[in-house]
């Protein structure tokens, strides 16, 4: 509750603007005494739709956007009657996500001059990663979600003995342990190529188990159908596009990080803490892999 509050409070202030602002834009609504302005509501839709501006002036957008506003407002004067915004654990959230906003809006500045990629630069991506586009595969898996905690030396050798995962559930049903099935589809691109690297070299039917190394589950899986799906240079063009602008976005982050650091007069006040050998991407659907038989 906290953290939504915090969440709304600092989203209700963001919004209301300056005084000044508001004396600067139409006013198009009044809550409790508060204007909402025009200036509000288009800030609001470039929020929700900066990459679709046909979107953000259709008329039914913009009213459902106004009325997001009222609600927000309505809301933001409850949880201050309520002094909400006074408990410091609200503030404290409001504090750190003020301040990721604005860093976050002073690395966009200082990458805002970024080129585009070429389109010599799209071309060579496209060429080295035939995984990601004239080879994509698309993995039709089942699969057992269960908690990491009950993948112990027993189910993994139920795993390596079945012949299906019709007979691991089984197996789990009896033990009482508590799985979700799904239907699932990954391409090549969707992993990390080592894992979409191995799942090339099963055959449709096996079973084989992706663990999400710090998400709490494993899955128990059986790969029921893998396909070709090429995706053409015309069509990644745009994807490719993104990708490597965001990569440039990243390295200009990464050196005026680098840079003030350097220049950053920094005493650690208490030893840091130890940091482990490597960090695992917490943007990997699946952090391992492994077949059973």
């Amino acid at each position: 509750m906290l953290r939504a509050a915090g969440v709304l409070v600092l989203l209700g202030a963001i919004g209301a603007c300056n005084e000044q602002e508001k004396t600067d834009s139409k006013v198009l609504v009044t809550v409790n005494g508060d204007d909402i302005t025009a200036r509000q509501l288009d800030a609001e839709l470039w929020s929700a739709a900066a990459d679709n501006a046909d979107a953000a002036r259709q008329p039914a957008v913009r009213r459902q956007a106004l009325e997001a506003l009222i609600d927000r407002q309505v809301l933001l004067d409850e949880a201050r009657r309520n002094k909400i915004d006074r408990d410091p654990k609200v503030i404290q959230i409001v504090d750190r996500l003020k301040t990721q906003a604005i860093v976050q809006a002073y690395l966009e500045s200082k990458a805002s001059n970024l080129a585009n990629a070429s389109r010599q630069e799209i071309d060579a991506y496209f060429d080295a990663h035939p995984e990601l586009f004239a080879q994509r595969k698309v993995f039709d898996v089942t699969q057992l979600t269960v908690a990491a905690r009950d993948f112990g030396p027993s189910l993994k050798a139920v795993m390596d003995q079945a012949r299906s995962l019709d007979q691991v559930a089984l197996w789990l049903e009896r033990n009482h342990i508590d799985y979700v099935k799904t239907q699932r589809s990954y391409t090549s691109a969707d992993l990390p190529p080592e894992m979409a690297g191995k799942l090339r070299g099963l055959q449709r039917n096996s079973l084989f188990v992706m663990q999400d190394k710090g998400g709490g589950h494993d899955e128990l899986c059986v790969l029921t159908d893998l396909r070709s799906s090429p995706v053409t240079k015309q069509a990644a063009t745009a994807q490719i596009e993104r990708y490597l602008l965001n990569r440039k976005m990243q390295e200009a982050a990464a050196s005026e990080v680098a840079r003030l650091r350097a220049s950053a007069k920094l005493v650690y006040v208490e030893p840091p803490p130890e940091l482990p050998l490597e960090k695992t991407s917490t943007k990997a659907v699946v952090a391992g892999i492994s077949e059973t038989r």
